[in-house]
C-alpha cells in the first residue's frame, strides 16, 4: 500500500491465523486497541488507524455504527453520506478471515470505508467528466450523494469479478455484466441503469474505476487486494475530519516528539509507518534483546502509536496484527530507534506549527 509515497507491500498481510465468522457487533473488549486484529488482507494502513481511534476517540467509532445487524448496519462518517452495510457482505468476510478482530465492529467499518472510497472516486470521475450528456450526469451525482444502493451495485459487482487471491485486473467486459444485474437487483430504473452501464464505455471513467479498485482492494472486505492501498491519513479524515501527516528522520526530532507529548497528554491518535528495511542503529539502540530481525520489526508496515514517556524518552506501539511481538502486539522503543526505524506519521488534526 502506499504511506506518504512509500509503498507498502503485502507484507502488511497478518501474521496470525483463525477467523471468527459470527459475533456480536462489539466483542467483550468494547471499542478498544486490543480488540482490533489485522485478518489476512494487507489492511494494516486500516487496521492500524481504527486502533489509534479506539484509543483516542472509541465514542466516535462506536457511535458510527447503527443496526442490529438483522438487515445490516448503517456506518455514519466525519463528512458525506452514510454507507448501508449489508450484513451478508459482513459475514463473508468474516468468514474468509479478511478481520480477526474481537466482534464484527471493525469489520462494518472497514466495508463501509471501502464502499465510502469507491463513492467518492465515481463522484470524482463524472464531475470532472466533459463527455457525459448534461441531462445524466446531474442524476447520478444526486444519487451518489446520498445513501443508496447504487454504490453497493457497483461494489458486489466488482467483488464478483475479482480474483479472491488478488491477481488480473478488472475485466471491463465481466464487470459490465455483473453490473447489469446488480443494478437489476438493487431496483435502479432500467433507463438510469442503461446511462450507469453507459459510463464505463466513457474516457477515463472505466480506467479511474480500475485504479481505484486496485489502490483499495484490501479493504473491500470480499477479496483480496493487489499489494497496493489507502493512506492513514485518509482513514482518519473519514472519521474524525481534518488529518496530517509528515516524514519520520532524526532531523525532525522535536516536530515528532511534540506530537507524541500531545499523543500522551491528550489521548491523540496517531499511526506510523516502518521503512523498508531495519536500520542496523535502530536494532542496537532497541536494547540487548534485538536481534537482526527483531520480533518488533515489519517492514513497510502501519503500526499505532500507542503512547509515549516523555520522561524516559519511550515510544510505545501496537502491531495491527495483534501478536509479533506476544501476546498482543504491543512493545516500546527509545525514541531514537523509532526516529530510525519509522518512515512516516499520521494523526488527526492540523499540523504542528
Amino acid at each position: 500500500m502506499h504511506f506518504l509515497g512509500m509503498t507498502f507491500l503485502p507484507v502488511c498481510l497478518a501474521g496470525v491465523a483463525g477467523a471468527q465468522a459470527g459475533g456480536a457487533l462489539f466483542g467483550p473488549a468494547g471499542v478498544t486497541p486490543q480488540a482490533v486484529r489485522q485478518g489476512s488482507l494487507g489492511s494494516c494502513y486500516f487496521h492500524a488507524s481504527i486502533a489509534a481511534l479506539a484509543k483516542a476517540a472509541p465514542d466516535t467509532l462506536r457511535g458510527a455504527i447503527s443496526g442490529d445487524g438483522k438487515v445490516g448496519y448503517r456506518v455514519h462518517f466525519f463528512s458525506g453520506p452514510d454507507e448501508l452495510v449489508e450484513t451478508e457482505d459482513v459475514e463473508f468476510a468474516r468468514a474468509q478471515g479478511f478481520d480477526h478482530s474481537d466482534g464484527l465492529w471493525v469489520t462494518v467499518l472497514m466495508r463501509a470505508y471501502a464502499q465510502r472510497q469507491l463513492r467518492e472516486s465515481m463522484v470524482r470521475v463524472i464531475e470532472q467528466s466533459e463527455l457525459l450528456p448534461i441531462f445524466a450526469k446531474p442524476v447520478v451525482l444526486a444519487a451518489l450523494a446520498q445513501t443508496g444502493p447504487l454504490v453497493l451495485a457497483y461494489d458486489r459487482a466488482i467483488r464478483s469479478v475479482i480474483s479472491q487471491g488478488g491477481t488480473g485486473s478488472l475485466d471491463k467486459t465481466a464487470f459490465k455484466k455483473q453490473l447489469t444485474k446488480q443494478l437489476s437487483a438493487a431496483g435502479i430504473p432500467s433507463m438510469q441503469a442503461q446511462w450507469l452501464l453507459g459510463f464505463l464505455d466513457q474516457a477515463g471513467f472505466y480506467d479511474t474505476l480500475a485504479q481505484t479498485v486496485q489502490a483499495n482492494g484490501e479493504i473491500f472486505g470480499a477479496y483480496r487486494g493487489f499489494g497496493q492501498g489507502g493512506i492513514p491519513v485518509s482513514v482518519l479524515e473519514a472519521f474524525v475530519g481534518k488529518a496530517s501527516q509528515g516524514e519520520v528522520s532524526e532531523g525532525n526530532a522535536p516536530a515528532i516528539e511534540a506530537v507524541l507529548i500531545r499523543l500522551h497528554r491528550e489521548g491523540l491518535a496517531m499511526v506510523a509507518g516502518t521503512r523498508a528495511a531495519l536500520p542496523l542503529a535502530a536494532a542496537d539502540s532497541a536494547g540487548p534483546s534485538s536481534k537482526s530481525t527483531p520480533d518488533w520489526w515489519v517492514g513497510m508496515h502501519a503500526y499505532t502509536v500507542m503512547d509515549y514517556n516523555q520522561g524516559t524518552g519511550a515510544v510505545t506501539l501496537r502491531n495491527p496484527w495483534g501478536g509479533k511481538p506476544a501476546p498482543d502486539g504491543a512493545f516500546t522503543l527509545p525514541l531514537v530507534s523509532f526516529l530510525q526505524a519509522y518512515k512516516s506519521y499520521a494523526y488527526p488534526g492540523p499540523a504542528e506549527p
